[in-house]
């Protein structure tokens, strides 16, 4: 071997035909995949499905012919396996009168050397490995060494194979690199496993050769008797010399590998222990072998851990040819940390253990005082522990094991009969019941885990009329008390689950035929079951809910037709008003806002299934809108004497309609009695606060304004712009198109101001952040009403005369801008490590809770919490939490990602999310990436929107060079240019990416303010997205317009200008960019530079233009580097580089297009304000958003 390791490989492989050597590259891999090799075991193991009991049985012809050759062969596979493609080639000179251990060490040295020379990593090899390929070694090679041991014949073993096949995989087994140390341990590990199939086949023949013994015996048949007894007595010979021979091998092996560095040859070892006991229990139960496995329970490693307590299991497990006597030992020296590790850190590793315990359990040799700490298991959030603690307390703490579905489970859409055997149905839902209410101590919370360590496993669940008998009044064995609340918990927590499934696509078939079931049985009965719950507030809530997924499920089937029809005439008729009626009366009396949001959702569904249910619901709108009315004076100080406080009523009335607007429009239609009352109370609270005064409303009634009024807004605009066919979400409101027409918008325009007032003033935060919450909600719900009437147009689905478009004013964008900075800087304050947010929705997802919905849910819980505690009015009261404030500013950014309107961006809200880009928080730099993923997306089907894109990345780039610097707006440069694209951009794109550059260029020779900012610029031309001639394009334009731009008429003056701006710095990454790009030479003509002035080229990538863009641009296409071009005194004021004016206008309103052609001093002040200037900002929008700029 001295001599053949040091052989390079190229060389050994000389003489391998040219078609093969041509396929192994330089790493050992074969570009199909799978280790490179030509000898014939290296191709079993890298082939799919190979026969290899065939190729075993030829290699042992190898091994008779020439035993050298044929162990050359072997170790040569273990090499390759290691993936030590330097030093596979092993001739048969190489193993031929040397001791394995001599060769182990001369391998060793010469990896060793090389190693140091050119480096390498053993740490991966084809059995760990994820390449193409590796899985198909991970399958070959173990079985391979198993039937090399266990084809072979008994006297070829024992005559010396087996010597040579234990001297070898142990001595490389002992090779300090860890590959071939792995390879050879797997190797040795099948080989121990293949003798134990020798003996178990040749025990076997014994106990058959000595049943015939007896019957020769019996018969007289002396000669037969000799012959048998000659056999049995050479097989028993046999049989004991191997398995001598297995067990000193699989000593020696495990009392090292067991304890390698490695964890996952620990893990092999443990892995092949469980082969080994399953094959021969009564064997590897004695103290020779166990004891490896009681210090492996303590190993280090989760997998191996979990390996051992899969060993332990299989022997424990009830297997009637053990003695008890043989476990009883072994459990008693492992009990105590069998249960220790049920708790392990790793959820794997206790559900082993869990396992590991109940085959205890099985045998009876746990004690009663050992079962609790595992029962308490079921309520682990941990799904894996869970299931396995609830599938021990069925079978060893209930009097019945409850879990009836095969281990397959059935197929899709079918359950378990239910109805005939209602009595064993009820007996089970009882024992889980009495087991609720021993264990959970009222904390019927935790009923949800077990439910779900349940589902598909249990039919008692899905036993809808057993359940509708248990919960209902006046059956024979009907519940009350906490009993039924269980009951009440357990129906829920499974309808929620199944009503999840659904709505995942995760065995949905499963979860609709559970909830047709419980439709059938319930959904005709809530008046009934409302009735039992309404005593008990925790089982209303579960009621509500329970009856809101139920109701939902209904819709949905009915909107399906087909299957689901039969949901048409659960609630027809009278069912139908009876359900209202029942709802209604709830709704009216449950004072749980959860309880009411359950109950509101089941309104919305409960509209579509039953005619009748409208007139009930309009009457409870009806009676909160006029108590409402009569409470807005008393509020007012209009009326001195109340029955109870005017506050505290109003705040109750308001909270119910907030939550019953998501059903139905609670204003009646009538937006200027209604919308002017709640925005006059806001209004009162603004003007008290600017005043100094204490205001009548209160933050959490502010809060709870607001959104009530957002919401009914939305609902007005979608019925207002799309009026025929209205929308489904507003089809049961009572519509008054007059009404609508004369006011939404100015109300709308209204509220604007309101929520501006209350940014700019209110001393609570959150009431800020609601106002902020709402404006935006209410500019996306308009934008996306006006996209929604012209895909109806464009399809001819309707029309609507005229579109009227809510704008976003200065004094509100301003506002906006402000309040989203403060909550970054607070946001970015926080330790990277601490208060972490990372259920970010995805806007437009229905599957996702609103980011809408999370902030108010969170504010209206941060505000009760602090009413609760006797908070003022002064914002030191309202103090956040670390994951508050983290969590607030991620969802405010959410929704600007969510918003689509042009006005939106236009203005500073885009460009001041991306700047997060920056932040030192993973959460944070997920809401500039959802956005940038919108905006690119977007720009790939547009002209215009690639235009707006790269718009707002130099907007961003802009804000943070005025803020930060050079260096830090060229550290964000490159981070939005990674998530731009890779490889050259389709050429709209391309076109729209210059264009922004131009006017890059014009803004920092133009901006004497803002310094080197083309050096910040540079990552957008090294990036090398751009084709190369546009790049050179560029770099002429530059040149030969840059000194125009210059403020100052002087040469020497200009220069100095144009160096300060980083022109001749840009003017290189161009040229030098370009010349390194391989340039294009198919015949495909390169578009040309745009002029100042000219639009981008349509792209093949452009679909449809925007809903509406040929009302908003009036007819024209704008400059689109004119977006960013302003005068001296706009920039030194505003210090950004992007004006508030669009590329094109945004409504087609004569008094939108009227707006830009205001007298000059209007447009400077408005200009001022749209980019947000620092003077108007309590804190610099850069600076706040990624405030460690010292950093970067």
């Amino acid at each position: 071997m001295a001599h053949a390791l040091a052989i390079p490989a190229a060389v050994r492989g000389a003489a391998m035909p040219p078609e093969v050597a041509g396929q192994i590259g330089k790493s050992g891999r074969l570009p199909g995949g799978g280790p490179a090799g030509r000898a014939p075991l290296v191709r079993a193991v890298r082939t799919k499905q190979p026969d290899l009991r065939r190729i075993a049985s030829a290699w042992h012809e190898r091994f008779e012919r020439d035993r050298h050759a044929a162990m050359a062969e072997l170790v040569s596979l273990v090499l390759v396996v290691a993936d030590v493609p330097s030093h596979s080639d092993v001739a048969r000179d190489d193993v031929q009168d040397r001791e394995p251990g001599d060769v182990v060490q001369q391998l060793v040295a010469s990896l060793a050397l090389e190693a140091s020379e050119k480096g390498a990593d053993f740490t991966q090899h084809w059995l760990v490995s994820r390449e193409r390929g590796a899985q198909r070694v991970r399958e070959n090679y173990p079985v391979l060494w198993r039937e090399i041991a266990s084809t072979s014949s008994c006297e070829s073993l024992l005559e010396g194979l087996l010597q040579l096949l234990r001297d070898w995989t142990l001595a490389l087994a002992e090779c300090q690199f860890r590959s071939v140390r792995h390879a050879a341990s797997v190797a040795a590990l099948h080989i121990v496993e293949g003798l134990g199939v020798q003996c178990n086949s040749l025990s076997e023949f014994c106990g058959t050769a000595a049943m015939q013994i007896r019957d020769a015996e019996a018969q007289g048949a002396s000669s037969r008797f000799a012959t048998l007894s000659a056999e049995h007595e050479q097989a028993t010979r046999t049989m004991q010399s191997l398995a001598a021979a297995r067990d000193a091998m699989g000593v020696a092996l495990l009392s090292r590998r067991t304890k390698d560095v490695d964890p996952e040859v620990r893990r092999s070892c443990f892995e092949a222990f469980r082969r080994w006991a399953s094959a021969d229990i009564e064997t590897f139960l004695t103290q020779q072998w166990t004891r490896y496995l009681h210090f492996g329970l303590s190993d280090r490693d989760p997998k191996t851990r979990a390996a051992v307590l899969s060993a332990l299991e299989e022997l424990l497990k009830d297997n009637p040819s053990v003695a008890p006597h043989a476990i009883q030992g072994l459990v008693e020296h492992i009990r105590p940390r069998i249960l220790a590790r049920c708790h392990d850190v790793d959820p794997q590793v206790g559900a082993a253990a869990i396992r590991c315990t109940a085959a205890i359990a099985a045998r009876n040799l746990l004690g009663e005082e050992e079962f609790d700490p595992v029962i308490d298991l079921v309520w682990d959030p941990d799904a894996r522990r869970s299931t396995e603690a609830a599938s021990f307390v069925t079978r060893f703490v209930l009097s019945e094991d409850v879990i009836d579905y095969p281990t397959s489970g059935l197929s899709a859409g079918h359950l378990l009969p239910a109805g005939s055997s209602g009595g064993a149905a009820r007996r089970k839902v009882m024992m889980l019941l009495q087991f609720l209410g021993e264990y959970t101590e009222g904390h019927f919370q935790l009923v949800d885990r077990l439910v779900a360590s349940l589902w598909k496993r249990a039919s008692c669940l899905e036993d809808w009329e057993t359940i509708a008998n248990l919960a209902l009044p006046g059956g024979e064995h009907a519940l009350t008390g906490n009993i039924h609340t269980a009951l009440v918990h357990l129906a829920e927590a499974t309808v929620r689950l199944a009503a999840h499934d659904v709505a995942s696509d995760n065995g949905s078939a499963h979860a609709e035929a559970v909830l047709d079931r419980a439709a059938r049985a319930l959904s005709a009965r809530l008046p009934a079951f409302f009735t039992a719950c309404q005593s008990e507030p925790a089982a209303m809530r579960r009621a509500a809910s329970l009856y809101r997924h139920i109701l939902g499920h209904c819709s949905a089937r009915r909107n399906q037709g087909g299957a689901g029809a039969f949901c048409d005439g659960l609630l027809a008729g009278p069912q139908g008003e009876a359900a209202a009626e029942a709802l209604k009366t709830a709704f009216m009396r449950q004072p749980d806002p959860d309880t009411l949001e359950y109950i509101a959702e089941a309104f919305a569904y409960l509209l579509d299934l039953s005619e009748r249910a409208r007139p009930v619901i309009l009457d409870l709108t009806g009676f909160l809108h006029e108590k409402m009315m009569k409470l807005v004076p008393m509020l007012s100080g209009e009326a001195v004497t109340a029955d109870v406080p005017p506050a505290d009523a109003l705040l109750a009335v308001a909270t119910r309609l907030r939550i019953l607007a998501k059903a139905v429009d609670v204003s009646l239609c009538q937006v200027r009695s209604f919308l002017g009352a709640a925005l006059g109370l806001l209004d009162d609270r603004a003007d008290a606060v600017a005043r100094g005064y204490q205001p009548a409303t209160g933050p959490l009634l502010a809060v709870t304004l607001l959104e009530l009024l957002v919401i009914v807004l939305m609902r007005h605009a979608a019925a207002l712009i799309q009026p025929d066919p209205l929308p489904h979400c507003v089809v049961h409101d009572p519509i008054n198109q007059k009404e609508l027409k004369e006011l939404t918008l100015t109300a709308a325009r209204d509220f604007c101001k309101v929520a501006a007032e209350l940014l700019q003033s209110d001393p609570v935060p959150h009431v800020r952040t609601a106002a902020l919450a709402t404006a935006i909600a209410l500019l996306t719900s308009w934008a996306n009403a006006v996209r929604f009437t012209e895909a109806s147009r464009a399809d001819g689905l309707g029309a609507s005369p005229e579109v009227p478009w809510l704008q976003l004013d200065d004094q509100l964008a301003v506002a906006l801008c402000s309040h989203m900075g403060e909550l970054l800087t607070e946001a970015n304050g926080v330790p990277p490590d601490c208060g972490n947010f990372a259920a970010l929705p995805e806007p437009g997802n229905p599957k996702h809770t609103s980011a809408f919905s999370l902030v108010f849910a969170s504010v209206h819980q941060a505000l009760t919490s602090a009413m609760g505690n006797g908070a003022g009015e002064e914002s030191t009261s309202y103090v956040m939490s670390d994951s508050e404030k983290v969590r607030m500013a991620a969802l405010a950014c959410n929704l600007v990602t969510a918003c689509q309107h042009p006005d939106v961006a236009d203005s500073n809200l885009p460009a001041v999310v991306l700047t997060q880009a920056l932040s030192n928080r993973d959460d944070l730099q997920e809401v500039a990436w959802m956005l940038l993923k919108r905006l690119r997306k977007e720009a790939h089907m547009q002209t215009d929107s690639a235009s707006v894109f790269f718009k707002v990345l130099m907007h961003a780039v802009h804000m943070v060079h005025r803020d930060g610097g050079v260096e830090v707006a060229s550290d964000l440069s490159v981070r939005l240019l990674q998530h731009t694209g890779v490889g050259k951009l389709a050429l709209g794109m391309q076109v729209a990416l210059i264009a922004a550059l131009q006017a890059g260029v014009q803004t920092a020779i133009m901006a004497e303010s803002s310094p080197g900012f083309l050096e910040a610029l540079v990552p957008w031309v090294t990036k090398h997205i751009v084709d190369d001639a546009l790049l050179l394009e560029l770099a002429a334009w530059v040149e030969a317009e840059g000194p125009s731009f210059a403020s100052s008429g002087a040469d020497d003056a200009a220069a100095a200008q144009l160096e300060a701006a980083g022109v001749p710095a840009f003017l290189a990454a161009c040229r030098a960019t370009a010349a390194r790009g391989e340039r294009q030479t198919a015949a495909v003509p390169l578009p040309s530079m745009p002029a100042l002035g000219e639009a981008a080229p349509d792209t093949p990538e452009a679909g449809a233009e925007t809903p509406g863009a040929d009302e908003q641009s009036g007819g024209g296409q704008e400059d689109c580097t004119a977006m960013y071009v302003a005068d001296e005194e706009h920039l030194a004021n505003a210090g950004a580089c992007a004006p508030a004016a669009a590329a094109k206008e945004a409504a087609p309103t004569p008094a939108r297009r009227a707006a830009s052609t205001t007298t000059p001093a209007k447009e400077q002040k408005r200009r001022r304000v749209g980019f947000a200037s620092a003077a108007r900002h309590p804190v610099g929008p850069a600076r706040a958003l990624a405030p460690n700029f010292s950093q970067h």
